[in-house]
């Protein structure tokens, strides 16, 4: 049973991870975050993340635009515009492994606890869950921007049946 569940979390992970760096990509983003994480985890087959924010009256769009509107607003404040920032960001291939921020590696290791507390494999859930804890940055301004409370997100994702 152990080794079931492990071949599924190294499929899940490679699926999350691959995910991650492509949403970073065409986000524009350098590095991995944990708005990337997040909506990477709408991808994973068990369809749990999108459940729950189908739950809460949302859904992977709506994410996706809150983001990208609060890079928007975060380079406006910074006296910037976003003219040619996704073009800069990828201007250097991707070399060696995933690198996500310290949040998302963070919020990835707090997924994997969830779950093993549980005894089963990762699911989007999870994901959701552990990104909705953390106070700061892109992904918590864009579920507020979303209407959404960081701790309704967390208890519906908790509340979302692993299958």
């Amino acid at each position: 049973m152990k080794f079931t569940r492990a071949w599924r979390d190294m499929r899940t992970m490679k699926t999350l991870f691959s995910e991650t760096e492509a949403e970073a990509d065409r986000l524009g983003d350098r590095e991995p975050g944990l708005e990337h994480l997040l909506l990477a985890s709408f991808t994973l087959p068990d369809s749990t993340a999108r459940r729950v924010f189908e739950r809460l009256g949302s859904n992977r769009d709506a994410l996706r635009e809150a983001v990208i509107r609060v890079h928007g607003e975060a380079l406006a404040a910074a006296g910037m515009t976003d003219a040619g920032v996704a073009t800069s960001a990828l201007s250097r291939p991707r070399t060696g492994p995933l690198r996500l921020t310290e949040p998302a590696q963070a919020a990835f290791r707090n997924a994997v606890a969830l779950a093993k507390s549980e005894r089963r494999p990762i699911v989007g859930a999870d994901i959701v869950a552990a990104v909705a804890t953390i106070t700061h940055g892109t992904a918590a301004r864009a579920l507020e921007s979303l209407g959404l409370v960081r701790s309704d997100v967390v208890d519906a994702a908790r509340a979302e049946p692993a299958q």
